[in-house]
């Protein structure tokens, strides 16, 4: 018998081109991951030395699934308030994209991104950009409307609000819940555009603030704040003769403003809610050894009354969605963006004397 008829030879070579390609496909493998992890450590690397783009581009064409891993990379990144790093990777992936669909949402990712580290002015470009292919988008229009804001562009914010609020009306699905935030945005966009509106009159002005309040009363803190910076009696008039701003809650809600006017500010003699007199016996302004129904004030009026010790109130500001605490208060909340969503806590702390130090 010729030794290529056996059989037992045919069925070795069989074996052989089996194992053959078995290690070559392991070897293939074996490099190609190599490769990869080379990709993902020059793409580390780049991250402290050369910038990212090179190595994401790297990174794009040897992973057969690159977007999720970078993306986790660039919210790792924002996570630990390193923004600047995410602008880049999500940069240079959108610069390696080719499907509108999935351009667009890394390019709100970028946009995010640009709005927390303050470049208002590229989140806008970006958002726009969106917009221009997207113009239902309503997450898209949000972001838009608060980088709107945050740059003092208040008409065009209101304009971006109608559009979500279109967009709202013609959907199946009514959400009320929403519904009311827009109108809670709107009265709070149109105050906004009221306070910095140089062609209208201070009397115009005025008139149109106190509409929104009638009609808002959730502006309250944010219009009479205004009223105090540009007319302390109408702030006054205000607060003595708006029914609103006499109840119990919304004076607690307004201590920090009472609390930080001077003797000099105050209209004493025309006071007669019993809150707001407290709040002045507590800082020595009233001359009354009539007890306070808060606790924090009582405790100020007893040690101003009975020791030498000194005492003031500090504020804190608690948001009511996210319960996240601040030192400051703003229109909204840092975290959540929730809007005038703030409640007032207060603490008693010890009074710190104002000195004067050379810087010498």
């Amino acid at each position: 018998m010729v030794w290529y008829k056996d059989p037992l030879f045919g069925v070795v070579i069989l074996f052989v081109i089996i194992a053959s390609v078995g290690i070559l496909d392991f070897l293939r493998n074996k490099m190609r991951e190599k490769k990869r992890l080379g990709a993902i450590e020059n793409l580390k690397k780049s991250y402290d030395y050369l910038g990212v783009k090179d190595g994401v581009e790297e990174f794009l064409k040897l992973s057969t699934n690159p977007i999720p891993t970078l993306e986790f990379i660039a919210q790792a990144y924002i996570q630990s308030g390193n923004i600047q790093e995410a602008i880049k990777i999500y940069g240079s992936i959108v610069d390696n994209l080719e499907d509108s669909q999935e351009k667009a949402r890394i390019l709100y990712a970028l946009g995010i991104a640009y709005f927390q580290a303050g470049f208002l002015q590229r989140a806008k470009n970006i958002f726009l950009e969106i917009i221009k292919n997207y113009p239902r988008n309503r997450e898209v229009l949000s972001y838009l409307l608060k980088t709107y804001e945050n740059l003092g562009l208040y008409k065009d914010a209101l304009d971006t609000l109608g559009c979500i609020e279109e967009i709202c009306n013609q959907s199946q699905i009514r959400d009320e819940k929403y519904l009311q935030e827009i109108a809670k945005n709107y009265a709070y966009l149109q105050a906004l555009n009221t306070f910095y509106d140089a062609t209208l009159g201070y009397e115009a002005k005025i008139a149109k603030l106190k509409n929104i309040y009638s009609n808002h009363p959730q502006l309250q803190k944010l219009i009479l704040g205004f009223y105090k910076e540009i007319n302390l009696p109408l702030f006054w008039q205000e607060v003595l003769n708006h029914k609103e701003a006499s109840n119990t809650q919304n004076i607690e809600n307004l201590l920090d403003i009472f609390w930080k006017c001077t003797k000099e500010e105050v209209p004493l003699s025309l006071l007669k809610n019993p809150k707001i007199l407290e709040i002045y016996r507590a800082k020595g302004y009233i001359e009354s050894s009539a007890p306070c129904e808060k606790f924090e004030l009582e405790s100020i009026r007893i040690l101003r009354e009975f020791s030498a010790f000194r005492a003031d109130l500090s504020f804190e500001y608690r948001c009511s969605e996210c319960k996240s605490i601040f030192p400051f208060e703003s229109n909204r909340c840092p975290k959540c963006n929730a809007l005038l969503c703030f409640e007032l806590i207060c603490k008693v702390i010890e009074q710190k004397d104002e000195i004067s130090h050379s810087l010498l």
